[in-house]
């Protein structure tokens, strides 16, 4: 995660690239982002008086395949089977809009920088499933990405995302053990909540 570019890839493919390989797993990534990319380019969604609008969208988007409970669960680490099942509830939404927030944001302002994405192909072991893929920027900047799925009925939904091999969940996860062994659950909550506000227009 070198730049907020590479940030910003790391809940959403921008779609019109190379396939090898391509399976129900890259097909469903794929299809997720297609119907992202016509919500950012569609005019009627673009102003700011829509911008709420489109948010709600990109995130109807991306509940439909992220596994925002298992991402948030693993990014706790040991911490999670601490909490009363009210405050592992509260921590999914807090954490999901977190994201949602963050990475949309970035997404917004800087997915016109994107070139391509080739398809590199995937790899799935019983309900498991890996896509790699290769991201190239319009000045030339490549960022191989891989989506970690895991098997929901007929749909694969995202559990984890590596960034130039660095793991989504595990750079939370460092970042909480580090607050959580200094402070408490409530003032994790709070410190969040206290972001998401600051955020708001």
């Amino acid at each position: 995660m070198k730049t907020v570019r590479c940030i910003l890839l790391t809940l959403v493919i921008v779609g019109g690239g190379l396939c090898a390989h391509a399976g129900q797993p890259t097909a469903q990534v794929r299809a997720s982002t297609d119907r992202i990319l016509a919500l950012l380019s569609d005019p009627g969604l673009k102003s700011d008086d829509h911008k709420a609008e489109r948010r709600q969208l990109i995130r109807r988007e991306l509940d439909q395949r992220i596994d925002w409970a298992t991402v948030a669960r693993s990014s706790l680490g040991h911490h999670w089977a601490k909490l009363r099942p009210a405050e592992q509830a509260e921590f999914i939404d807090l954490f999901s809009r977190l994201l949602e927030q963050t990475y949309v944001s970035n997404f917004e302002a800087y997915y016109r920088d994107l070139d391509k994405i080739e398809y590199l192909g995937e790899k799935v072991l019983d309900e498991y499933a890996s896509v790699k893929v290769r991201i190239t920027t319009k000045d030339a900047l490549v960022h191989p990405v891989e989506y970690r799925l895991e098997q929901s009925g007929n749909d694969w939904r995202v559990y984890d995302v590596l960034i130039e091999g660095v793991s989504l969940v595990k750079n939370y996860r460092d970042q909480f053990d580090e607050i959580l062994a200094k402070s408490s659950f409530d003032k994790l909550a709070t410190d969040i909540r206290a972001k998401l506000t600051e955020a708001l227009p």
